[in-house]
Parts: C-alpha cells; structure tokens; sequence
C-alpha cells in the first residue's frame, strides 16, 4: 500500500488519476466488483464523484451515496463505517431497494480523511457473494487506511491550490507592481521598503523573516516588480510539510521516471527563468537540498533528480523563514555556507501588532479588493470599527487583517456602511481596555487616541527608555519624540523630574 501511496503523491496535478489509483489499491486489498471514490465539495457540503470501476446501476448508486454521504459527514467516528459481509441482514442496508433487488450483497463504505478534515468516502460492494472481503475487514484498519488516502488527497488539493495561485500570480503581474503595494505610512514599514529598494536591481540572494501572514508574498513581489528580473515570471514554492525527495524535484526538477515522479517536473528554478524564485520557510530545508542550492547559486548551475547535464541558473532567489537565522544555524538547522548566504541581506517584516498606525490604509485597501470580489460598493467605514481592529493583537498578523475585513464585507449590504456588527464575534467581545475613553470624534482623532494609549502603555512597560520604546513599537527614534510632543507625552527628565516631586510630597 505504502507503494501506491507513493505512485499516488507523483501523479500530484492530476486528482483523477490520483483517485483512480486510491480506489485500486481499495478493491485490490478489500475485494468487490464494483465501486466508487467520493470527495467532499468544500463550498457545498456534497459528494462529487471521482473515480469509479464495476457497473453500478442508478439505484444503488443513489442508495450508497447516502451512507458515503454519513461517512463524509463525520470522520472521526467509527459509525462512519459499513462492514457488511451480508447486507440483507443489516436493518439500514436491507431497508434499501437496491439490496433487496440483489444488487449488492456485501459492502464497505469508508471516510477519508486529512487530519480533522473531511476529504470524502470510498464505497466498494459485491454484486456476487465472495468477491468482497467484507468479513475480515477490521474497522480500526480501515479508518487508519481512510486517513492515508485522505492525506494524499489533502496534499494533492493544495498542490492544486498552489498551482492556481501561481497562475493568479502570472496574471497578477502583468499589473504594475512595485514597493507601493506594501500599504501603509508607518516607519516600519517605511523602513521595508527602503531596504527593499536598495536590492531592486541588485541580483543579490534576499532573506525576508517574519512572523506568518505578515506580507513575505507581497514583499517578494514588491522586489521582483522593481528589479531587471520583472520580465520573467515570479513563482513561489512553500517548503513546509514537504519530503526531501519531493522538496529536491519540486525545486530542482526531475527527468521522466526518476525519484517518484512518472512524466518528469520542470522544477521551481527553470520556471523562474529570467524572473524571481521565493522559497517560503527555508527552515525547513534539508540539509542536503541547502548544499545543492548553494552549489547552484554559486556556480549557476543546477542538476535536475536523475539528471546528468546541467541546466543555467537564471532565477533571483528570495527567501523567507519565520525565525532567527543565527539560532537556526546554531541549531544545525542551516548549514555554514547556507546561513551566510540568507544572512547576506536580510529584511525584517515587521508584525501588525507593532504597526498599528496602518490600520486606516490597510483596511482602505482589504475594503477595495473585497468590493471588487463580491461586486460590491462600502460607501464607509464606522469608526468604532477601529476600535476593536486597533486593540487586537492580529496573531496572524496581514493575512488574518484581509481575511477579517473580506468577511466583513460580504456581512455588509451592497452600498451600505461596514459596522462592527459585521466584525467576527471573537473580534468585538473583546474587552476594548485600550479604547474606553475612544468617544466620539473622526476617524483620525479616534485612532490618534487608541495610538496615544499605545504610546503610553509601552513607554511605562519600558520604565520610560524612549529607545526601546521606539524599537517596540517599530518607530525611529525621532518620529517617536515626534508622536511625544503631538500628544502631549511628557517624558524623559522632565518626566522623571516630576515623578521625583511627586514622591516627595508623598513621604511628607
């Protein structure tokens, strides 16, 4: 099984051939003359069909859609399951025309699962008595088997994902793209794109680190856009979750029939020719696809799995990782020669949390892609919304940002005002400390306040030190004087001058 298992992963791209495969290996280990493999539809709930062998007449196809149906619909539980060696003696079998006409006489319906995921049911069935297995089949194996072919499905969905996200992309970047798309007016994220404008050109390997969703994606295009290699194609390639062989093919390609792939794989770095190639969580990486990636770079080269001539190395590459570098390669999670080639210019994402200031252009911004995906027109947005969006810590950071807002705007009528009444529950019952004395006022002079707060707050977590503040808070040390005397803040000596006063008289 573990072979089929394996067929199944290099046939990634072609879900029916994928589940053809699933159900043979099915009916060769479970018997049975005929049968079908189902997945679950994720937007509807219901059962589509992918693969089938044997005749299966359209009233018992009707009638074991319903018990595939109950073994999609709860996964996790062994009453999912159907082991029938006799159908005729199991009440809700027998109750069923197709069994009493004798079209099946033994059954098996099991679910498919990814993780806690529903992915769909198989169903396989006897038109004559012993040609199903039905009889040994044991319930614990069969939900273990159920899970394996889910994940196969699970992996192959997302590879699918991937490969229309990179088409979106394609299409994408027929647009103009450059540094104006990292939205906002913060000094951090000012300080992004600064950095990130000093490589444009330069066909230098560029490492981002951030924390997940904070805009490694957008900041990768934001590069490509602006430098020489804007002219080939931008492609990037999750490494999470991935094995080493299939890691080694999906970057470097394979020829025909080697490693587990059957027709052979271009590989990320040739599909990036003249263009940009972004490896997300390089941490990731085994060690020996991080010594192969460092001989390509360095020499320009690179072999395909199973290849033996070379091919050139055109591509920029572009890194992300979610920790620190040093403790990575400390660690021996990064080989030397690999870390000193992410530590050649790194660039630091930073978190929402720490530019909070954004919020106003960010959810200008979410608010327009929305409307133009629900066709829809937000004449505004309440103020009050800013309150709870300024007070969250957004742990997910921009990605969490668009996916709050797209909802948001789907909950909110055509031409209508976005309120937070249409804000996720988990969102607006939480405790708005920071924004109690928000009242009334404009959009500017509530945020003001909400960022007044916020200033105020890590200024005395830090006893004060304006230096760390700054950095806390992803300021220069200047624009956080700036925001002081804006505000009213009193700090520094005079600060302290006056908690020294104020001690004083309390010892009197």
């Amino acid at each position: 099984m573990i072979r089929s298992l394996e067929q199944a992963l290099a046939r990634l791209g072609n879900r029916t051939s994928i589940a053809e495969l699933l159900l043979e290996e099915a009916a060769r280990t479970y018997g049975g003359d005929h049968g079908f493999l189902l997945e679950l539809e994720e937007t509807t709930g219901g059962l589509r069909e992918l693969a089938r062998f044997g005749e299966i007449e359209q009233m018992l196809e009707q009638d074991m859609r319903i018990f595939a149906q109950y073994a999609a619909d709860h996964p996790g539980e062994e009453e999912s399951l159907l082991i029938a060696p006799d159908a005729e003696v199991v009440q809700k079998l027998s109750a069923r025309k197709s069994v009493r006409r004798g079209m099946t006489h033994g059954v098996i319906v099991f679910p498919l699962t990814d993780g806690d995921r529903a992915m769909g049911a198989i169903y396989l069935g006897e038109s004559e008595i012993g040609l199903l297995h039905a009889e040994s089949a044991n319930a614990s194996e069969l939900m273990k088997v159920g899970a394996m072919f889910g994940r196969v499905l699970g992996t192959e969905r997302k590879f699918e994902q991937l490969q229309r996200q990179n088409e979106a992309f394609q299409l994408e970047l027929k647009k103009d793209k450059d540094l104006g798309q990292l939205v906002g007016r913060s000094a951090a994220i000012d300080r992004v794109r600064k950095a990130l404008a000093l490589v444009g050109d330069m066909d230098v390997p560029l490492t981002l680190i951030g924390e997940p969703g904070s805009g490694v994606v957008l900041a990768a295009e934001a590069v490509h856009g602006v430098g020489a290699e804007k002219k080939g194609r931008f492609v990037q390639l999750p490494l999470g979750n991935l094995s080493e062989s299939l890691a080694m093919e999906l970057i470097f390609g394979a020829e025909p029939g080697a490693g587990k792939t059957v027709r052979g794989r271009r590989g990320a770095i040739r599909d990036a020719k003249n263009g940009t190639l972004l490896l997300q969580g390089v941490e990731n990486l085994p060690l020996a696809i991080q010594e192969r990636l460092v001989q390509a770079m360095n020499t320009g080269e690179a072999l395909t799995v199973g290849g033996d001539a070379p091919y050139p190395v055109r591509a920029r590459f572009i890194f992300s990782t979610e920790t620190d570098l040093r403790s990575q390669e400390g660690a021996g999670k990064l080989t030397r020669e690999f870390y000193l080639k992410l530590n050649l210019y790194p660039v630091i994402l930073p978190p929402l949390r720490d530019r909070t200031e954004d919020l106003p252009d960010l959810v200008e911004h979410y608010v327009e892609l929305a409307s133009r995906t629900f066709n829809k027109t937000i004449s505004s947005v309440d103020s009050e919304v800013y309150d709870h969006l300024g007070t969250y810590d957004w742990p997910e950071n921009l990605k969490e940002l668009e996916k709050e807002i797209r909802q948001a705007v789907l909950r909110t009528p055509d031409q209508g005002v976005l309120t937070t009444g249409a804000l996720s529950q988990g969102l607006v019952g939480k405790p708005q400390t920071m924004t109690a004395d928000s009242g009334e006022g404009t959009l500017k002079q509530r945020v003001a306040r909400v960022e007044k707060r916020m200033i105020i707050d890590a200024l005395e977590k830090n006893k004060h030190n304006q230096s760390i503040t700054a950095d806390q808070l992803g300021l220069s040390r200047q624009a956080l004087i700036n925001k002081l005397q804006r505000y009213g803040i009193e700090t520094g000596r005079a600060f302290k001058r006056k908690q020294r006063e104020i001690a004083k008289k309390a010892e009197k």
